[in-house]
């Protein structure tokens, strides 16, 4: 789907734009043709390509239930496993991590929890946003320390 998308003038990115890594698999999605497009063409070409994604995603997610249950079942308890119980975690690691107990949300694996809750973790626990919840400059091996303390905390 990724690639199809590039074919039609837009472009998949790491959340922070140009030149960064999907992280957990999230994507930033934007135009790469300007000319000759109107503004509203634009938005209503990518909410097109945004909803095509989407109902792949769930057409996918939907399969691999039927077909392989126990291994994503294995997946996203695992992953919950580590985020409640790990005392170090690094960004890339949470950000992994979060996308799979958000994909168990979303599948109907995890019945008693909320996805705001992963929702706003994902943004909380980002270097900037951890340095200003604990209100201090932390080296990346305190922020990873920290992060997984707060993760324990908010879980």
């Amino acid at each position: 789907m990724l690639q199809a998308v590039n074919q039609i003038g837009l472009t998949t990115r790491g959340l922070y734009g140009e030149g960064t890594e999907a992280l957990g698999n999230v994507f930033q999605i934007s135009n790469q043709v300007t000319l000759g497009e109107t503004e509203e063409e634009i938005i209503q070409k990518l909410n097109n390509v945004i909803l095509q994604i989407t109902e792949k995603e769930k057409d996918i997610r939907n399969k691999l239930l039927e077909v392989r249950r126990h291994e994503m079942e294995d997946r996203v308890f695992r992953s919950l496993g580590l985020l409640k119980y790990a005392r170090i975690m690094s960004s890339r690691e949470s950000m992994k991590l979060f996308s799979d107990v958000k994909m168990g949300i979303e599948m109907g694996i995890l019945k008693d929890m909320n996805s705001n809750t992963i929702d706003s973790l994902m943004i909380l626990t980002q270097p900037a946003s951890l340095q200003k919840y604990f209100s201090k400059d932390l080296i990346p091996e305190e922020r990873d320390i920290k992060r997984a303390e707060l993760i324990r905390e908010k879980l």
